[in-house]
């Protein structure tokens, strides 16, 4: 996605000539995946960055604007195929999770 966006040229002068092969530095096949209340965070930072105001409703939901579209649907997992909104889909709930209490303020929740 990097690539048919910015282009090889780009890539080579932000990170192959500093020896950096991979932007997120873990093989596709690693299985990493986002930390749920983190991911939860930032797709509200993403809707409220677009509907100041207009309280979130569901991943399902495309009239967010551009950044939240941006976001669900230009932001792909480790496998460099599954976009955020994808994601979302398949494990609903992390947009139920609340952060650790210790958290909660750092997070707005």
């Amino acid at each position: 996605a990097y690539l048919s966006q910015w282009g090889k040229d780009h890539f080579q002068k932000q990170y192959l000539d500093y020896g950096v092969k991979t932007i997120w530095g873990w093989d596709e096949n690693s299985g990493l995946r986002p930390c749920p209340v983190y991911l939860r965070h930032c797709v509200l930072a993403s809707w409220n960055s677009d509907n100041v105001g207009c309280e979130w409703s569901s991943v399902d939901d495309e009239n967010g604007g551009m950044c939240y579209n941006s976001f669900l649907d230009e932001t792909f997992l480790v496998d460099r195929k599954t976009t955020v909104r994808e994601y979302l889909k398949q494990f609903r709930e992390i947009m139920t999770l609340e952060p650790p209490e210790e958290l909660k303020e750092r997070y707005g929740g």
